[in-house]
């Protein structure tokens, strides 16, 4: 940095006009809280980041104008400048840039509107000779609905038929089990019953030859 000397008179003057300028930052600041909605958090951020900035332009002209020695009336300076900012221009200053702001973001409003109005336009018309071929779009659509739905359905019947089938034909089966087992021990039961009507007359016969 190339440093240049001044008078006292001069370096009070640009310390006025810092002191102007960091209210003038400040009111900027003010206007992007007020117009972006940041929370607490970026609050504390916000109110970090501009004193650090404020600190870094108020050092760099206090080196710039005065080798970095702070002087009393450098100090007078920055608060005066900073004092009459906010007493007399800061207003002024608000009221000028919000109107500023807000013709700005109207005018962009006017502009995106004028831009959107035909292609709404255009839009409806579209959606007015689309509509047709939606129906039919529709319709196709809910044909191939209902389609696969009596597929599913009619695969469902043919599931709980064969289902159906398989239990039958499993209860027919125990049923032939159960009567084969019968006839068995029922023929069992027979030959048992001869053997013993057998036996029995053979004894008496025995018993009528030794009598």
């Amino acid at each position: 940095m190339v440093v240049v000397p001044y008078s006292q008179e001069l370096m009070f003057l640009i310390a006025f006009f810092g002191g102007l300028l960091l209210g003038l930052l400040w009111d900027i600041y003010r206007l992007i809280r007020h117009y972006f909605k940041i929370g607490k958090l970026g609050l504390v951020i916000g109110d970090i980041m501009y004193w650090i900035a404020s600190l870094y332009l108020g050092l760099n002209l206090v080196i710039y104008i005065s080798w970095g020695n702070i002087r009393f009336f450098i100090l007078i300076g920055f608060c005066l400048g900073a004092l009459i900012y906010f007493w007399l221009i800061s207003d002024i200053i608000l009221k000028s840039l919000i109107t500023i702001i807000n013709f700005i973001i109207s005018s962009i409003k006017t502009i995106f509107h004028i831009i959107i109005f035909p292609l709404k336009i255009v839009i409806k018309r579209l959606k007015f000779f689309l509509v047709p071929y939606k129906i039919k779009v529709d319709t196709i659509i809910k044909n191939r609905k209902k389609r696969i739905k009596f597929k599913l359905e009619n695969i469902k019947k043919s599931r709980e038929a064969k289902n159906k089938k398989k239990l039958k034909l499993k209860k027919i089966k125990r049923l032939m089990k159960e009567q084969r087992k019968n006839a068995k021990r029922f023929k069992n039961s027979k030959i048992s019953t001869n053997k013993k009507s057998k036996s029995s007359k053979n004894k008496y016969k025995k018993e009528k030859k030794k009598n």
